[in-house]
C-alpha cells in the first residue's frame, strides 16, 4: 500500500481490478480529493488513549468511538504494518480477530466493502476506515447467527450444496420464507410518526421466527474442506460461486408485470462480494482465512435474502427486459450512463460488481450452480441502469431502488411494463 496518512489513487498504480478503459490522472486526482474531503467532514476527531487491552474491547460496540478506532488502526499500520494488523484484528482466529469479523458483517455487510475496496485500491485510511467502521457496530444477532452456523457446519451432519442451491431452498422453506414481514419497512414512532427501525429485520423477524431453519441451510455452504486445503483452483471458483450467486440475488429478485427494479439491501450482497476477488489476491492471507470469509459472506447473503420475504428468482423475466435506449448497448455504454446517474454511488457499485461477476464467472459457466450465465450480466446492467430516474434520491433516501422486493406491497409504486 502507498500511504498510510493519507489517500492516494493513481491511473497507473490503483487502476483497481476493474475500470473503464479510459482512466486519466485528473478523475484519479479527483478521486483521491473526494476520499480525503469525505475523511476530513464526516467524522470528529478524539484522542486515542490506549491502544491495547481492556480499553479496545470497552470501546468496542460504541459509534462515538470511530475515530478512536481509526487513529488506531492507522498507528497500529505505522507500527507492524497493515497486513499484519489485518491478521491480528480479522483474520487470525483469536478472540478479538473472531469478534471483529462478525462485525464486519454488520450494518449491511459495509465494513466487507470498505475493506474490500480498500485492499484492491491498495488504500490504507480506507482500511482503517472500514475496520473502524466494524468496531463500533454493536448488532450483536450477527455473531450469535454466524458463530451458530459456523459451529453447525464443523459438524457436517448433512452435505454441502452450492450457495445458490441454498438460496432456493430458503425460499421453499415454509418456516424460513414466512420469517419476515413487510412491517419492518413500514413502522414508525408512536409520537412523531417518523418511521424508525425499532424492530430490525434479521433480529426480529429471520432469526427470531426460524433460526433453526436458517442456520440449517446455512451450515451446508462449506468452502473449506480437508480435501481441498491449498487448491487456489479450487478457492478461486468458490469466489466466483459466491459473486455469482450474489448477483443472483439482486439481479432476478423480480416481479411480473412490473419493470425491472433491484432491491436496495439485496444490492450489497452483490458490492460486498466483489471484495472476495481482492481478498483472493491477497498473498498476506492463507488458504483457510480466505476460505471462512466466503462462508460468512454467504451465510450472511442467505439471511439478507430471507429477510427481503425470500423473492422469486426469474432469470427469465430479466431476460425479457427492454431497454428503453434499443437493443445494441455495450459495457462501456452502460458505464457512460452509470457514470451520469445523480445518486450516492449505490448504481455504479451495482453495475460495477455485476461486471466482475461476469469476468470472474466465464471460466465456470457451464457449471449449474453458476445460475447467472454470461449473456445475462450485460442484461442484468442494462437492467439495472434503465430502473434509474431523473430524481434518483431526496437527500438519503433512494426512490429507484425497491426495499423488501419480496412482499407485494413493496412493488405498488413502481410501475408495470406496457409490452
Amino acid at each position: 500500500m502507498i500511504d498510510t496518512d493519507d489517500f492516494a489513487i493513481s491511473a497507473v498504480e490503483t487502476p483497481g481490478l476493474l475500470h473503464v478503459p479510459n482512466l486519466t490522472n485528473e478523475s484519479a486526482k479527483e478521486t483521491e480529493e473526494l476520499l480525503k474531503d469525505n475523511n476530513r467532514r464526516y467524522h470528529i476527531f478524539f484522542t486515542l488513549e490506549d491502544h491495547m487491552g481492556t480499553l479496545f474491547n470497552r470501546c468496542l460496540g460504541k459509534e462515538e468511538h470511530y475515530r478512536n478506532f481509526e487513529m488506531f488502526f492507522l498507528n497500529m499500520f505505522k507500527k507492524i504494518g497493515w497486513q499484519a494488523t489485518l491478521q491480528k484484528y480479522l483474520l487470525d482466529g483469536g478472540p478479538v480477530a473472531d469478534d471483529m469479523l462478525c462485525r464486519v458483517y454488520m450494518g449491511y455487510v459495509h465494513g466487507l466493502i470498505h475493506i474490500g475496496l480498500a485492499v484492491e485500491f491498495r488504500q490504507p485510511r480506507l482500511l482503517a476506515e472500514g475496520l473502524a467502521q466494524a468496531a463500533v457496530h454493536h448488532d450483536g444477532w450477527y455473531t450469535e447467527y454466524l458463530t451458530t452456523a459456523e459451529a453447525a457446519a464443523k459438524e457436517a451432519k448433512e452435505s454441502p450444496l452450492p450457495l445458490s442451491t441454498l438460496v432456493d431452498m430458503a425460499r421453499q422453506d415454509p418456516k424460513i420464507s414466512t420469517a419476515s414481514s413487510w412491517t419492518f419497512q413500514t413502522q414508525t414512532r408512536r409520537h412523531s410518526g417518523r418511521w424508525a427501525m425499532d424492530k430490525e429485520v434479521a433480529r426480529d423477524g429471520i432469526l427470531a421466527n426460524a433460526k433453526p431453519q436458517l442456520v440449517r441451510l446455512a451450515a451446508r455452504w462449506r468452502v473449506a474442506s480437508p480435501d481441498k486445503e491449498g487448491d487456489d483452483a479450487y478457492l478461486e471458483r468458490k469466489t466466483a460461486e459466491l459473486m455469482n450467486t450474489a448477483v443472483y440475488i439482486v439481479a432476478a429478485a423480480q416481479n411480473p408485470p412490473y419493470e425491472c427494479t433491484f432491491d436496495f439491501f439485496l444490492l450489497h450482497c452483490a458490492t460486498a462480494a466483489i471484495a472476495h476477488a481482492a481478498l483472493l489476491r491477497e498473498s498476506s492471507m492463507t488458504w483457510a482465512q480466505k476460505a471462512r470469509l466466503l462462508e460468512f459472506s454467504g451465510r450472511v447473503f442467505m439471511m439478507t435474502y430471507s429477510g427481503m420475504g425470500a423473492p422469486q428468482l426469474r432469470l427469465d423475466y430479466l431476460a425479457s427486459h427492454r431497454s428503453r435506449l434499443g437493443a445494441g448497448q455495450s459495457w462501456d455504454d452502460v458505464f457512460a450512463r452509470a457514470c451520469e446517474h445523480a445518486d450516492d454511488g449505490h448504481m455504479i457499485k451495482l453495475i460495477r460488481s455485476t461486471k466482475l461477476a461476469e469476468e470472474m464467472s466465464r471460466p465456470y459457466d457451464h457449471l449449474p450452480e453458476f445460475r447467472v450465465k454470461q449473456p445475462m450480466f450485460l442484461k442484468a446492467a442494462i437492467a439495472m441502469i434503465d430502473s434509474g430516474t431523473e430524481r434518483p434520491m431526496t437527500w438519503t433516501k433512494h426512490w429507484d431502488f425497491i426495499r423488501f422486493c419480496g412482499f407485494p406491497e413493496a412493488w405498488e409504486r413502481f410501475p408495470k411494463r406496457n409490452y
